[in-house]
Order: structure tokens, then C-alpha cells, then sequence
């Protein structure tokens, strides 16, 4: 793959500080993930955004679309696959924006699966027994 054709992958892979940020990122979905997780931050085309916008009736030009970042963070586990993508005009909030959306979805998630009486007994089980540090 050349990453002429798409310089946010060169961003991301050369660019120290951009990967520092990816790093701090990622590391907020350590409650969702296991060691058999991966996570994957993957450069998109934004160009082929245009008839997603269209669609929806938001206005672009083709060279509003190329100033734009496209980045989707991967959650993929045992054949299973959860993600979200974050667009913006800056790389940095661009991935905000995709951990962001993830987190929320990783919450909906967790949400649906925990009851509120699970809830309520590990809450117990810290109130009766406190760690101290």
C-alpha cells in the first residue's frame, strides 16, 4: 500500500507525537478489553464520504472532503468487531471524536448487558469491603 495516496497514513505511522496521542487514546478502552483484544486505528478514505453527506443533505465541496481526517478506531476480538470513526479538519480531534463515539457505544453495550442488580451487588461489595491504598 503507498501512503502517497493516502497521507494520513503516513501521519500516523511517522509522526511520533500523533502516535503518542493515538496511545493515550486507546488506553480509555482498558475496562472493555481483554489481552486477546486488538485495537486498530485505521486511516479512511474522506472522499468516499461524499454520498454518505449527500444523503443526509449536508454540503460539501470535493475539496472541503479532502481537508478532512477520517480515522475509525477497531475493537476486534474472537470474530467480533466493534467500531467507531471520528471526521474532522484536525487528525487530533478526529481521533477524539472516534474514541469518543466507541466509548459511548462500549457503555451502550455494557449498559444492556449488566442488569441493575449487578449492578447494585458490586456496588455493595465495595461499600462493605474498601480498598485501601
Amino acid at each position: 500500500m503507498t501512503t502517497l495516496l493516502n497521507p494520513t497514513i503516513q501521519l500516523i505511522e511517522q509522526n511520533p507525537e500523533v502516535k503518542s496521542f493515538i496511545y493515550q487514546q486507546i488506553c480509555e478502552f482498558e475496562p472493555f478489553v481483554t489481552p486477546q483484544t486488538v485495537v486498530a486505528v485505521v486511516a479512511r478514505d474522506p472522499k468516499k464520504l461524499a454520498l454518505q453527506y449527500e444523503t443526509d443533505g449536508k454540503e460539501f465541496t470535493p475539496e472541503s472532503l479532502k481537508k478532512l481526517y477520517r480515522i475509525a478506531i477497531v475493537l476486534n476480538e474472537g470474530g467480533t468487531k466493534v467500531e467507531a470513526e471520528g471526521v474532522h479538519e484536525d487528525i487530533y480531534q478526529a481521533i477524539k471524536s472516534a474514541k469518543e463515539a466507541l466509548l459511548q457505544k462500549l457503555i451502550a453495550i455494557q449498559d444492556s448487558v449488566i442488569s441493575q442488580q449487578d449492578r447494585l451487588v458490586e456496588i455493595n461489595h465495595y461499600l462493605q469491603h474498601p480498598v485501601l491504598h
